[in-house]
C-alpha cells in the first residue's frame, strides 16, 4: 500500500468516528428542539446534521485523493481532497441562510413550551461531545496534514459555540422567563458562525488552489544554507497540494563541483527540508556556478 493510500484510509477512518458522533449529537438537539419548539435548538441540531453531511463529503473527497498519481494526474489526485472542502462551505452557507430564514419567521411567536432540566442536560451533554470531537478530529488533521479534516474539525468548533449560545438562551427562557425573540437572536447569531467558519474554510482551499505561497521563502533559505556546500540560494518559490508541498529553488556552488557531488547535494537538501520542517517536501532544485561578483541570474 502506498503512503498516499495508507493516508487516505487513516483519514477515512477519523471521519467515520466523527460522523457516527454528528449523528448522534444531531439526533439530540433535533429531538428536544421539536419537543419545546425551540427554533434555536432546532436550527443547533440542523448545524451538527450538516457537520455530518460534510463528513460524508470528506469521504468521498478522500476516497478520489487517495489514489495513486496516473498519466492524468502526474502529481497525484491529493487536491480533490481540498475540492471537498469547498463542497463543504457551498452546503454551511445554504445552511446559515436557512436558519437565518427561520428565525426571522419565528419572531414574535409564543408557541413554543420551556425546556425541561432533562432536555437541558441532553443539550449540555451533546457540548461536551462536540469539544471531545474538535479537539480529536483536529489533531489528527494536524498529524495527517489533511486540509479536510482541519477543516471539518473547524466546522465542529463552530458547532461548540453554537451550542453555548443555545444553552444561554435555553437557560433564560428556563429559568429567567425571557421573551421569546431571544430564541431568534440566538438563531441569527448561530447562522453568523456559520457564515464565519465557511469563510475561514474557502480561505484556506483557496490558497492551496491558487497556489498560495506553502513556506516562507527566508525559512527554506535559512535550512538549505546551513549546508556547506552551499554558497548562495535564491529565487525560492513553493506552493500546497494536499498533504504535499512542492518547492522549488536556485543553489549556488563552487564551480569546479563534480556533477555527481552536485546531484547528491541536491538530494540532501531535499532531505534536510524534509526533516527541519517536518512535512512532506518534494523540491525541484537548480543548481548553478557561484558568482564570483555575489550576483545571480
Amino acid at each position: 500500500m502506498n503512503t498516499a493510500e495508507e493516508r487516505g484510509n487513516r483519514v477515512q477512518r477519523v471521519l467515520l468516528i466523527v460522523l457516527a458522533c454528528n449523528l448522534l449529537v444531531s439526533a439530540a438537539k433535533i429531538a428536544v428542539g421539536l419537543a419545546a419548539n425551540l427554533q434555536s435548538v432546532l436550527a443547533d441540531g440542523f448545524h451538527s446534521i450538516s457537520d455530518g453531511f460534510s463528513n460524508v463529503i470528506g469521504l468521498i473527497g478522500v476516497a478520489a485523493a487517495k489514489r495513486p498519481s496516473d498519466e492524468g494526474h502526474t502529481y497525484g489526485h491529493s487536491r480533490y481532497e481540498t475540492l471537498a472542502s469547498l463542497a463543504i462551505v457551498a452546503l454551511m452557507a445554504y445552511l446559515g441562510i436557512s436558519i437565518l430564514v427561520r428565525g426571522v419567521r419565528s419572531l414574535g411567536r409564543t408557541d413554543f413550551r420551556v425546556p425541561s432540566a432533562g432536555e437541558f442536560a441532553a443539550v449540555a451533554g451533546t457540548l461536551l461531545l462536540n469539544i471531545l470531537t474538535a479537539w480529536l478530529e483536529d489533531r489528527a488533521g494536524r498529524r495527517l496534514k489533511s486540509s479536510i479534516l482541519r477543516s471539518d474539525a473547524r466546522h465542529t468548533l463552530s458547532d461548540i459555540f453554537v451550542t453555548c449560545g443555545v444553552l444561554v438562551s435555553m437557560a433564560l427562557i428556563t429559568f429567567l422567563g425571557a421573551p421569546a425573540w431571544v430564541d431568534s437572536a440566538v438563531s441569527a447569531a448561530i447562522a453568523l458562525v456559520i457564515f464565519g467558519a465557511a469563510y475561514r474554510i474557502f480561505r484556506e482551499a483557496s490558497d492551496e488552489l491558487t497556489d498560495h505561497i506553502a513556506v516562507d521563502p527566508r525559512e527554506i533559505e535559512a535550512i538549505v544554507r546551513t549546508d556547506p556546500d552551499v554558497r548562495g540560494v535564491h529565487k525560492i518559490r513553493s506552493r500546497r497540494s494536499g498533504d504535499m508541498i512542492y518547492a522549488d529553488f536556485h543553489v549556488q556552488c563552487a564551480p569546479e563541483m563534480p556533477l555527481r557531488e552536485v546531484h547528491a547535494l541536491t538530494h540532501r537538501l531535499e532531505a534536510l527540508l524534509n526533516e527541519r520542517l517536518e512535512t512532506r517536501i518534494s523540491c525541484v532544485i537548480h543548481p548553478e556556478a557561484e558568482r564570483r561578483s555575489g550576483r545571480s541570474d
